[in-house]
């Protein structure tokens, strides 16, 4: 599904990835564990196909489809789909507006899966305008659900999740990899985890 081939990447001119060679198989999760800068935050949001991050050399084929250098949005409507360690508060555009911008073509019905996330009551609020790290997540993957993606994307899912909410969360991801939320095959994941 993602094959990664000597990967280098820039950032503000200096190099920050290195020849990076990744596969992932449709179905596979991968986490990726290391020190704070060592990149991994780096290479999600190279994957995500972020401006800023300058690939340099080799090159990214997702789906069969090379994206090496493939706007972001594009890269989004391929099917990858990706939750932030800390994504911005987006004043004027309501949860639900956002969630459905997510879906694309796709009809969903999004009190239906706010309703997975027990989100429902969260739609008509601004996105992620005074939620709480929990909230936020979940608000997150309510988006990644209306999406559909074939290739998800977490960096540090646990990060700012209060005890209450980490439970959700993660029983969440799961169902996501799994057959019988609404996507027709199964889903690839990398989640980047701080390490301890």
């Amino acid at each position: 599904m993602l094959i990664i081939e000597d990967l280098q990447v820039e950032l503000g001119g200096k190099t920050i990835l290195r020849h990076i060679d990744l596969e992932i198989k449709k179905g596979e999760t991968h986490i990726l564990f290391g020190p704070n800068g060592s990149g991994k935050t780096s290479l999600l949001m190279t994957i995500m196909g972020y401006p800023q991050y300058k690939v340099t050399g080799g090159k990214m084929i997702f789906k069969g489809e090379d994206i090496t250098y493939m706007p972001i949005d594009k890269r989004s409507q391929l099917g990858i789909g990706m939750s932030y360690q800390r994504p911005p508060t987006i004043h004027g555009i309501k949860t639900r507006q956002m969630v459905s911008i997510c879906a694309g073509k796709r009809e969903v019905n999004v009190d239906e899966l706010a309703q997975k996330v027990n989100f429902g009551h969260f739609l008509e609020r601004d996105v992620n305008a005074g939620f709480s790290g929990g909230e936020i997540k979940r608000s997150e993957l309510l988006q990644l659900m209306a999406q559909n993606a074939d290739l998800m994307l977490f960096d540090e899912p646990e990060s700012g999740v209060d005890m209450e909410n980490i439970s959700l969360v993660g029983n969440t991801i799961a169902k996501l990899l799994e057959k019988d939320m609404p996507r027709s095959e199964n889903k690839s994941m990398i989640q980047q985890k701080r390490e301890r």
